[in-house]
């Protein structure tokens, strides 16, 4: 039998060194000429690492403590299962300095499956004009769907890029680690020119320290399924901190932001006319579903030129996204919100003397239905705004911008104060006008929330508020870490407990751990266990209309804003999701006078995201009219129209 087992061992042998791949060593005392398959066989140069096309399964080791110059470029892809890897062996981290190089220091173009673990990037190179640099970057430059990356465990330091510019090194390009699709392509028109897409999934970027950095700390943009940045520490960077772009339930938790923001938006910067100056600690786009959590945010910068300086930002066409459990101290504010997102969500955070615009609304419509609720907002010193953005030439509507803020708590003593005001004009020459009060029924943006401390132009309209002392433990204790934050609970006796106002699908735990359990949660991020009456029937019927008429909203965000005219023989256009099935209602096209109309009842639809018209016209009729829509959900509904519109093919 033991013969029987060894004969089937030695007959798997060549198969298990199949699966587990080829290790190559690297050290300063090696041999290029050398196999690279042992620490005496070791290979000396990044140039031959740049050499050799690996294969799934393999490893490639530097020896730790040691430095090597030049920048790396990998080749070949691992698989599922079977990953390359680059990593270091012996003690210490093994070190890349690529010196005054433009472009990466370890590079991943248009191949898949590796993971990039316990390596140090360095440049040490002063910052050169028109000379951008970074540190570890995942590029894809070709159509094709590319997986699984990992980042972790590296230290990236003094690559000293451009803070400006829109070359492939510059910009949001230069950043210590950078995973993208280089071509990115947005447009709001159903059938626009087809482009073939570039994709990235499964994208692990963790534990990283990063430090002395122009631009970025960490920019992810194109990445789509399973995204994830978690555990990052980063301090003195010249813009941005973590920027994640494209993401479909994305995670971004964690991470820990010093000094971002230092440089940006600096007047008299040297470089090129194109240095996009407004920059933020952390902040996602285009995203759905995406989660900012358990982050902290310490001292962002804000130059003259910068209108941001934020610690967190809902950005363009994010949908909802959550911002919970987070920390924001000493920064320009805790939140910003863009335009075109809906139904973001920000909830048990705390800010701690966060100045300028505390939350700024660039664009959000009232009817978008982001909400803000269940924060602390702590003050002890200068003024924090509650900022409506009207524009560069105050073209905003007051009546429709804003968002819902219900149950947090704004406490300002010693010399800080609040106030909302409508701000207008550039960055550097902005005017607040404090007097302008929208013309909206009571209650409807404020609503059921905690003001303790001076107002400069008075006390938001809230017909359900409380004034009162929240009884914090001890405000304004906060120092560096989540766990520093206790102070922020309420005392026994605060009139907060059991006061909240109840907001359907709201958070399941405070921000310290502690179960909501109850219809009536306590204001603020703190959650008094055992103080709350348990919800009952009518609190459940608030949840289920609140998501019919979630839902119904969303559907609307999955349509295009213009349909394709340029086949009028069979017209489609395909929905960001599909209509969800409890979505009732009809798409209608009235033509000209003798044109018989063309109704499409959405309950018959076999295919609910890619809708085909049976409409027969010519381009100057449909042009000249409307597909309407109607839609229902439950006691909900709603109609608008989507008009038809000539699509122009993009140039490449």
């Amino acid at each position: 039998m033991k013969k029987i087992i060894l004969g089937i061992l030695l007959s798997m042998s060549p198969l298990i060194a199949l699966a587990q791949g080829k290790t190559y060593f690297v050290s300063d005392e090696g041999n290029d000429s050398a196999s690279g398959l042992s620490i005496k066989e070791a290979w000396r140069s990044v140039d031959k690492v740049n050499s050799v096309v690996f294969q799934p399964g393999d490893k490639v080791l530097f020896e730790g403590g040691k430095t090597f110059h030049g920048q790396i470029k990998l080749q070949g892809s691992g698989e599922d299962g079977r990953p390359c890897i680059i990593s270091g062996y012996g003690e210490g981290r093994p070190v890349i300095n690529f010196g005054k190089a433009e472009g990466a220091g370890i590079l991943l173009e248009n191949v898949s499956h590796w993971e990039i673990v316990g390596m140090e990037v360095v440049s040490y190179e002063p910052p050169l004009v028109g000379c951008g640099r970074q540190g570890i970057v995942v590029r894809i430059s070709q159509p094709g769907v590319f997986d699984h990356f990992v980042i972790k465990d590296n230290y990236i330091h003094d690559v000293w890029g451009q803070l400006g510019g829109r070359g492939m090194y510059s910009g949001y390009n230069s950043s210590a680690i950078l995973v993208h699709t280089h071509r990115m392509n947005y447009s709001p028109i159903a059938s626009a020119a087809p482009v073939a897409p570039m994709v990235l999934n499964d994208i692990l970027i963790q534990n990283n320290k990063i430090e002395r950095v122009d631009k970025c700390g960490i920019v992810c943009r194109g990445g789509r399924n399973n995204v994830v940045v978690r555990g990052n520490w980063m301090d003195n960077l010249g813009g941005d901190g973590i920027f994640v772009n494209g993401p479909y339930r994305g995670l971004v938790e964690y991470n820990v932001i010093h000094r971002s923001c230092m440089r940006s938006g600096a007047p008299n910067i040297p470089g090129d006319e194109n240095w996009w100056p407004h920059v933020a600690a952390c902040w996602i786009q285009n995203t759905e579903e995406t989660i900012m959590q358990f982050n902290e945010v310490y001292d962002t910068g804000r130059n003259l030129y910068n209108g941001d300086g934020f610690a967190y930002d809902f950005d363009f066409n994010c949908k909802r996204c959550v911002a919970q459990y987070n920390y924001s101290k000493n920064n320009y504010g805790l939140m910003l919100l863009m335009y075109n997102i809906y139904e973001n969500v920000t909830r048990y955070n705390i800010s701690e003397n966060d100045h300028t615009h505390l939350i700024q609304m660039q664009g959000p419509r009232i009817g978008d239905r982001n909400l803000i609720y269940n924060n602390v907002f702590y003050l002890d010193y200068g003024m924090a705004d509650l900022d409506f953005f009207l524009g560069n030439d105050g073209e905003k509507n007051p009546d429709e911008l804003g968002a819902y803020f219900y149950n947090n708590i704004f406490y300002a003593t010693g010399q800080g104060r609040f106030r909302t005001a409508y701000s207008s004009g550039a960055t550097e020459v902005r005017k607040y006008d404090e007097s302008i009060k929208p013309n909206l029924p009571s209650g409807s943006i404020f609503l059921h929330n905690c003001y303790y401390g001076p107002w400069n132009n008075g006390y938001p309209d809230d017909p359900e508020a409380l004034f009162a002392d929240p009884m914090f433990v001890a405000p304004g204790t906060g120092g560096e870490g989540l766990n520093t934050l206790g102070g922020y609970r309420l005392r026994p006796e605060s009139p907060c407990i059991n006061a909240g106002m109840y907001v359907p699908g709201s958070a399941k735990v405070d921000f310290f751990g502690n179960v909501i359990d109850d219809g009536h949660p306590d204001f603020g991020v703190f959650e008094q266990p055992g103080s709350g009456v348990f919800s009952d029937g009518s609190e459940e019927e608030k949840d289920l209309r609140a998501r019919q008429a979630s839902d119904l909203l969303w559907t609307k965000w999955m349509f295009p804003s213009a349909i394709a005219s340029n086949n009028p023989d069979a017209l489609g256009f395909r929905l960001i999701q599909p209509i969800e099935e409890s979505i009732t209602g009809t798409l209608s096209w009235v033509g000209p006078s003798g044109k018989k109309p063309v109704v499409v009842d959405i309950s018959r639809l076999k295919d609910r995201q890619n809708i085909t018209l049976p409409i027969k016209a010519d381009k100057a009729t449909l042009e000249s009219t409307t597909l309407k829509v109607n839609i229902q959900n439950g006691s909900f509904a709603e109609s608008w129209e989507i008009p038809f519109q000539e699509i122009v093919p993009r140039r490449r």
